[in-house]
């Protein structure tokens, strides 16, 4: 009568074998075999393996949401250009120009709905001058059609 192997022994065994090659494994080699398709790497080919995070109030967070809008880049990478000091170099494309579009609309209601200019909030007047400085920059060029802010 034929014999079939004992399965929990097999699957301890393989187990086994599996936790010793994940010990050998580096941190990095762990990371470039990840199954999800986001990217893990930056521009100077570093794994990027730190998650940073932080709390804004939520017009805070409608102001960063415009300003990523306008300046074309993923949330992400703003923030990377923005907490480490370096230029946001927004390239007119047609992304861009919906979000101008669409920023321009919010502040049209906003101003709209504006008994003076003192009931005015300061994210307004911020995002006015942001609108105005990439519109600028925008049309003095348009050949390179860039803008940096």
């Amino acid at each position: 009568m034929y014999r079939r192997a004992n399965m929990k022994e097999t699957n301890k065994e393989a187990r086994a074998i599996q936790m010793e090659q994940q010990k050998k494994l580096t941190q990095a080699e762990k990371l470039s075999r990840s199954q999800n398709g986001r990217t893990l790497k930056d521009d100077h080919n570093r794994i990027r393996s730190i998650t940073v995070g932080f709390r804004v109030s939520p017009e805070e967070n409608e102001l960063i949401n415009a300003e990523v809008a306008i300046s074309g880049l993923s949330k992400q990478e703003y923030c990377y250009r923005r907490c480490l000091n370096q230029d946001v170099v927004v390239k007119g494309n047609p992304r861009v120009y919906k979000a101008l579009k669409d920023q321009l609309g919010n502040v049209l209601i906003q101003l709209k709905r504006l008994v003076s200019v003192d009931a005015a909030s300061p994210e307004l007047f911020q995002l006015i001058h942001l609108i105005a400085t990439v519109m600028g920059g925008l049309e003095k060029d348009p050949e390179i059609n860039e803008n940096i802010f």
